[in-house]
């Protein structure tokens, strides 16, 4: 008698989870769905969130070299060529013309190198093929990058430099001088010359707007 009760409770469960089985399919789908949907609006809240307090730090500048910038939306960043160049949302028909400068919050970006009509290509600081004037204190040199590092060489001046030294474009080429670079890491020093490491003060990880400060004429 009890083994027939028990075989009958067992029937019942099988045909309730029978009969609702499609609901409980649902429920749990339902509460994946919600999870992951949520995870997707958490993640596009923080990249935004992200975006919009870069584009107020740069909306907020005061600072001496972006006299007359223009603010762009970088659109591209490569990552195949992530520390060689980016795309911005404005071209020839917003006025940008080629070795106009690009900087943010932090300082130098990098400069125009092509133009189109409504996008533009900017060569990062961190180009295997930069060649940018600097000035380091009362030295003058040309900063480039050697492996992974951004070294300047060819410094005119025998002064010491220490480390955490403040390094600005100089203003003897197209570029406009006093925009911060970067920073010292490391002086390498011998008999014949004197070089000096620099690490970037923008983060190229992280860029998301851009000001466009207008090249300089000197006609």
């Amino acid at each position: 008698m009890k083994k027939s009760i028990g075989y009958i409770v067992l029937a019942g469960i099988l045909l309730f989870v029978f009969v609702f089985k499609d609901v409980f399919c649902s429920y749990i789908i339902k509460k994946d769905f919600n999870l992951e949907k949520n995870i997707i609006l958490d993640t596009d809240y923080q990249n935004l969130k992200q975006e919009y307090d870069e584009l107020l730090k740069v909306n907020n500048l005061n600072l001496p070299f972006v006299v007359e910038g223009e603010i762009s939306k970088v659109i591209l960043h490569d990552p195949y060529i992530f520390f060689e160049e980016i795309t911005i949302l404005k071209g020839s028909k917003q006025g940008i013309k080629k070795d106009d400068v690009i900087v943010n919050e932090l300082g130098y970006v990098g400069k125009v190198t092509n133009v189109l009509e409504n996008t533009s290509q900017i060569k990062l600081l961190t180009s295997t093929n930069t060649l940018l004037s600097v000035k380091v204190k009362n030295s003058y040199g040309i900063l480039k990058k050697e492996g992974e590092k951004l070294v300047i060489s060819d410094i005119i001046s025998k002064e010491t430099i220490e480390k955490d030294t403040v390094v600005y474009t100089s203003s003897f080429t197209n570029v406009p001088g006093e925009i911060p670079v970067g920073k010292v890491t490391e002086v390498l020093s011998n008999n014949l010359e004197q070089k000096i490491v620099v690490e970037p003060f923008v983060d190229f990880n992280n860029l998301n707007y851009v000001v466009i400060r207008k090249s300089v004429s000197y006609e």
